[in-house]
């Protein structure tokens, strides 16, 4: 990681954690690492601000005695310009009032669902199978197929003039395609999708519904290894080569384990969350007008 990046991290945990708010409290002169008016910057709120930074933040921190003076820096840069905006009574300001709240806010709730919401990182396999197996439809895949693609692009509605030179050079390349010329090596001279053309025109694999109606047909319709005759669609004219094809069925459980992980992860987080809101509408009285 290079120095610059790792400061400007270090100033964004600095704005975040050392608020000069908390920098009020009485401290030993032997423990004070900086003070800007009656604001001091202590070892132990430097310590517990470390605690909250990357592991390898803090390592570096350790070994690196001058991004440590460089973060003490940030706190007086911080706090010199906190002092300017409470000496121009800016968090008197409305708005600046409800952002304040805001985060203050924010800033609660993180730590009151860290404290009272165990949450968990992993989930056994055989959870996440069981969940695999009893939602099969939700990863079923229809057939697939992978082309590659040149286009020349021209609108839906252009003049005939343009239409036809725009047809005339896709009926140009379909006839070096069938004397023998790559596919790959023309999509890279000709096509007109800067996206695709870089990889020879390669669209990877998709399914119905996918690509427009007009280049879907076309792809579907061809035979692996062969190419399409032109297709014209919205975005101009296409030759479709068939590279690989692919029968509907099952993904399998290794590719989606990841996401099926996620998504329980997450599920069991809101359900948390819904208990713990639940909870609390019993404690605190609710009055909606």
């Amino acid at each position: 990681m290079k120095k610059v990046t790792c400061i400007s991290l270090l100033f964004f945990f600095c704005c975040l954690v050392v608020s000069p708010v908390l920098a009020d409290q009485e401290a030993k002169t032997s423990d004070i690492l900086a003070k800007v008016g009656d604001k001091t910057f202590t070892s132990e709120q430097f310590d517990a601000m470390a605690q909250t930074m990357p592991p390898q933040i803090q390592v570096m921190l350790k070994s690196n005695p001058s991004m440590k003076s460089e973060l003490i820096n940030r706190w007086i840069q911080l706090t010199l310009l906190v002092h300017e905006a409470e000496a121009m009574k800016l968090d008197q300001d409305p708005a600046v009032k409800t952002k304040l709240d805001d985060l203050r806010s924010r800033v609660l709730v993180d730590a009151l669902i860290d404290k009272r919401i165990t949450r968990t990182t992993s989930l056994p396999e055989e959870k996440i199978k069981a969940y695999y197996d009893s939602h099969a439809s939700e990863f079923e895949k229809g057939e697939q197929v992978r082309a590659r693609h040149i286009l020349i692009r021209v609108e839906q509605n252009s003049a005939p003039e343009v239409d036809a030179k725009a047809k005339e050079t896709i009926d140009m390349v379909a006839e070096k395609l069938k004397n023998g010329e790559s596919f790959e090596t023309l999509a890279l001279e000709y096509s007109e999708d800067p996206g695709s053309k870089i990889n020879g025109g390669d669209l990877g694999y998709f399914g119905k519904g996918q690509m427009v109606k007009e280049f879907e047909e076309a792809a579907f319709a061809t035979k692996v290894n062969e190419v399409s005759e032109p297709v014209r669609t919205a975005f101009g004219y296409h030759l479709i080569m068939l590279t690989d094809k692919k029968a509907p069925g099952k993904v399998p459980f290794d590719d989606v384990k990841k996401q099926i992980e996620t998504t329980l992860l997450a599920e069991q987080d809101r359900v948390a969350l819904n208990n713990l809101i639940e909870e609390l509408k019993k404690k605190y009285e609710v009055t909606i007008y």
